[in-house]
């Protein structure tokens, strides 16, 4: 029984490999691929064997008819040096939120949905207890949109917010 299993399985691999493809162009001009073309439509076949460079695990072995060029000259390379500021120094711009994402949130809301619709916070504050993690995002205020946001958490969904116009 497994040998005839086998027999079918490599006479299906091998009428798969044979398998042909067709070229042709139908009454609107369009030209068009497939394993079996209309009947009405006369098509041409296609070679469905790869073409280009193979790579095999010694190297790679190239068509007869593709020709090799000639590698570009390259110059040399100039290393320059930048300073690196440390990253605690350097300030992230503040994005604050915009009225229409404020409206759009709601008590309740997991941190993962306030983050996708708020984006990160430009300040987060993280007080926790015993039986509690309360967590504070702040939105600072831009010259757009004056007013600072503060969403708290607590056990990871919004349990209060506050917009206040401070500049």
């Amino acid at each position: 029984m497994k040998t005839l299993v086998g027999l079918i399985l490599i006479a299906t691999a091998a009428v798969c490999s044979a398998a042909d493809a067709y070229k042709w162009v139908d009454e609107k001009g369009t030209t068009n691929y497939g394993a079996k073309p209309p009947h009405d439509v006369s098509a041409t076949p296609v070679s469905i064997e790869p073409r280009g460079v193979i790579e095999t695990g010694g190297g790679a072995v190239r068509p007869r008819d593709v020709a090799v060029l000639p590698r570009p000259q390259v110059s040399p390379v100039q290393v320059i040096t930048v300073p690196v500021q440390p990253s605690y120094l350097a300030a992230s711009p503040v994005r604050g939120m915009a009225f229409d994402i404020y409206i759009r949130l709601e008590r309740g809301m997991t941190e993962g949905e306030l983050l996708v619709r708020a984006g990160p916070p430009d300040h987060e504050s993280v007080d926790s207890g015993w039986d509690y993690a309360l967590e504070t995002y702040y939105y600072l205020p831009t010259i757009a949109d004056p007013y600072t946001t503060a969403v708290s958490l607590r056990d990871g969904r919004i349990a209060n917010l506050q917009r206040v116009k401070k500049f």
